[in-house]
């Protein structure tokens, strides 16, 4: 009996997937309303001038990170499915999910991304005089490589990182990375 219990536990993971799809689909359908305001904006409410043309990338690079993080909010949708429900045939191979350190390496690559893009647009507002610019870039870059760290980690797994810093066992075997 409890078998079957924690058997068919697994669809509770149909509330992260249900959750993860709404979550895109309304990061998606936001970006679009922003595609659309934004060129209503840029090219009938807008003048041409240097700060409107500023003005304008920002929104056009904000936006395509609404898009990124709608897209792997999809992808962690299918990726949750896919692991705890059921293979879906057909999927691109991007949407393609064989382990949970694989959806977890997927997230930390997009949290690098929307930080960088933070960065972006800190830099296109920036007015050149303030040296605060440095500090954020400073932690932005800390952050950056801990996760960095942490996605190795996750990709090439704990033992070959405690193999590789064993001094008993100096050598990594090539097929382990």
């Amino acid at each position: 009996m409890i078998d079957r219990v924690v058997g068919g536990s697994r669809y509770l993971a149909l509330l992260a997937v249900v959750g993860s799809f709404l979550a895109s689909a309304i990061v998606q359908f936001y970006g679009l309303i922003r595609v659309v305001v934004n060129a209503y904006d840029a090219y009938i409410g807008r003048d041409f001038s240097d700060q409107a043309a500023k003005e304008v990338l920002v929104d056009a690079v904000s936006t395509i990170d609404l898009f990124l993080v709608g897209t792997i909010l999809f992808v962690f949708a299918s990726g949750f499915y896919q692991l705890f429900i059921a293979d879906v045939p057909g999927l691109p191979r991007a949407m393609r999910v064989a382990t949970f350190g694989e959806l977890k390496v997927r997230l930390v690559s997009v949290v690098i991304v929307a930080l960088i893009v933070s960065f972006l647009l800190e830099v296109v507002e920036w007015d050149g005089t303030s040296t605060a610019i440095l500090a954020y870039g400073a932690a932005i870059g800390v952050v950056i490589l801990s996760l960095g760290f942490v996605t190795r980690y996750l990709e090439v797994g704990p033992s070959v990182v405690e193999r590789s810093s064993d001094p008993a066992r100096p050598e990594v075997d090539a097929a382990d990375g």
